[in-house]
């Protein structure tokens, strides 16, 4: 297995080349999640563990479980966990949340997940299957997630999921029959002159009808510069106050 070495805010990572590499989604993802040091946490697609090693670094919860399908990925979560003193509060778990049952993560309270967003068959398929499966629903997709994240979570639970833009759609009617409530919203974009390319939700389980649709993120501005917005976001490893709160 080719492997690939990066540090970001602190963090050492070990990644497979023959899979998906962390990007900008998954660092925007663990930046929009609220912290809660006494909550027990888990990711639905950990991959290698990035997003659960931020938040643990940043010290958002208790605990966090990562589940990733994929034996290699596992592993590679675990070493991350190992090498960065994380241990004790990232636990790789290999798994398949379309067959796990819910007392398997009996007292979590809060889900964050970057689903795979092509449909099987979508867009250009990757001769290796790792990168295959983090792009398209091989191993299920944001419904498959959304729904085993109603099963597992109580009234009050949070979910935080980044997805794509064009199928905004499929995200929000798998939040409403899981039964759960968008809360917040916001859409990235590389600057102003460009369509959003993600977006960034937190529903709660159970919730009340109440959407804050937060200003856009923009990367940059209208010279390419990073906006004070996300110089904040990688400073900080979170979202400043405007996107938490009206």
């Amino acid at each position: 297995m080719k492997i690939k070495n990066t540090e970001i805010d602190g963090i050492k990572i070990t990644e497979s080349k023959e899979t998906q590499l962390f990007g900008t989604d998954a660092l925007l993802l663990s930046a929009y999640v609220r912290n809660n040091p006494s909550a027990d946490a888990a990711e639905f697609g950990a991959g290698s563990g990035i997003v659960s090693l931020l938040l643990a670094n940043r010290g958002a919860f208790k605990s966090i479980k990562a589940v990733e399908i994929q034996a290699e990925l596992v592993s590679l979560c675990k070493t991350n966990a190992e090498v960065n003193g994380l241990s004790e509060t990232v636990i790789p778990m290999c798994a398949d949340i379309r067959t796990m049952i819910p007392s398997e993560l009996t007292g979590v309270s809060v889900i964050f997940t970057n689903p795979p967003y092509m449909k099987n068959g979508d867009g250009k398929e990757s001769p290796k299957f790792s990168k295959q499966t983090a792009r398209h629903e091989v191993f299920g997709g944001a419904e498959d997630f959304i729904s085993f994240s109603g099963k597992v979570l109580k009234t009050g639970g949070k979910l935080y999921v980044v997805y794509r833009p064009d199928r905004l759609e499929t995200l929000m009617n798998a939040f409403s029959k899981s039964g759960f409530a968008v809360k917040r919203m916001t859409f990235v974009a590389v600057d102003k002159n460009h369509e959003p390319s993600s977006v960034l939700t937190e529903a709660i389980r159970g919730g009340k009808e109440s959407l804050y649709l937060t200003p856009n993120l923009f990367m940059t501005d209208e010279n390419g510069i990073e906006t004070q917005d996300i110089a904040y976001i990688y400073k900080n490893g979170i979202f400043p106050k405007k996107f938490f709160e009206r």
